[in-house]
């Protein structure tokens, strides 16, 4: 007859799948914490600008508007909309906005950072001042360095 070999797996089927499990979850918590960061930033930096590169907010309408939303799926898992000192159309403009566009993408992460009030545009292209473009192009930079900060820390 013959003898079973000497080696015994360490794991079984069920711990396997559990460690992955256990991967997966932390690489969501680092990304979302990752687009989180990066979301207060571009909100932070959008409404903080100095008055002679931004615009004049009449209402409060379109500063309330910056917002951003994290989506994962197509659904929104976190969301970041303050509404100060009025303009509360610009929180639901910001909103709808950030639902209309978190449909567009049904698999993955995505940060999406928004000026929700339509005439947002205008004020850039027209008024040549800055509502969100530089926060955008601060934000998207700000991911690159924080995307290779990691990877270099996980050897990848």
């Amino acid at each position: 007859m013959a003898k079973k070999s000497g080696l015994r797996p360490l794991w079984n089927k069920n711990d396997i799948k559990k460690m992955f499990d256990k991967v997966g979850e932390d690489a969501e918590r680092i990304i979302v914490g990752i687009f989180q960061q990066a979301g207060e930033e571009f909100v932070k930096f959008a409404r903080m600008q100095a008055p002679e590169n931004s615009f004049y907010d009449h209402t409060q309408n379109l500063r309330n508007s910056i917002g951003f939303v994290i989506v994962r799926d197509g659904r929104i898992i976190r969301e970041d909309f303050k509404e100060q000192g009025g303009g509360k159309e610009g929180v639901v403009a910001a909103r709808q906005l950030c639902s209309e566009l978190a449909r567009t993408y049904s698999s993955g992460y995505v940060l999406i950072g928004v000026a929700g009030m339509k005439y947002a545009a205008y004020v850039e292209a027209i008024e040549s001042k800055d509502v969100i473009t530089r926060a955008a192009s601060f934000t998207e930079e700000h991911i690159k360095n924080m995307g290779q900060s990691l990877f270099k820390r996980l050897s990848i």
